[in-house]
């Protein structure tokens, strides 16, 4: 059923599967943003997780690492972009689920927050490989000349993201030109 609300926004009954999926969606949203604050401070508050896990998370495998303080203070400033990108994709995604909750499916709301989603989403996985690489300075910056490492690297995961981030772009952009379109047929009648 199609209402219309005070501003002309097309408001849709949504099917009870669809509202229980935007309530999971929300909930996983805001696990996501508490881990996405809480694990990488864990992590670099954790000189042995660093240890085992920095090399690979970085892409420079079993190359020595000094882990003394200004490493992992600088490695975890190099995670501090990729955490405030993942915070603003998050946020947009909890707002474009809060439009659909109250069933403006397509309102310009709507649109907006799956554009500045798909922009996050998009600029984060061309970040990542960057930031990765500044994870690895870190970890290595402490080592003798000759043992400093700057390795940037691409993974399928990576290229996948990019796709993706790509992809929702479209789409965002192919739903404001059908928001746009019944906007403008709407003002006809």
């Amino acid at each position: 059923v199609l209402q219309t609300n005070s501003s002309t926004c097309p408001m849709i009954n949504l099917p009870r599967g669809l509202l229980v999926l935007i309530q999971i969606v929300r909930v996983l949203t805001v696990l996501g943003a508490v881990m996405l604050c809480v694990v990488p401070a864990a992590f670099w508050l954790t000189p042995a997780w660093v240890q085992a896990r920095g090399g690979i998370i970085s892409g420079i495998g079993s190359h020595p690492m000094v882990l003394d303080d200004s490493a992992l203070a600088l490695g975890a400033l190099s995670t501090l972009p990729g955490v405030a990108l993942g915070m603003y994709a998050l946020w947009q995604l909890w707002c474009l689920f809060g439009e659909y909750s109250e069933g403006r499916v397509f309102g310009r709301a709507a649109q907006q927050c799956l554009r500045r989603f798909a922009w996050g989403t998009l600029l984060l996985a061309l970040a990542t490989p960057f930031l990765r690489a500044l994870m690895g300075v870190a970890l290595t910056l402490g080592n003798p000349p000759g043992q400093r490492l700057l390795a940037l690297g691409l993974s399928w995961d990576d290229y996948v993201s990019i796709l993706s981030g790509a992809v929702l772009l479209a789409v965002a952009k192919v739903m404001s030109e059908a928001v746009r379109l019944a906007e403008e047929n709407d003002s006809f009648v």
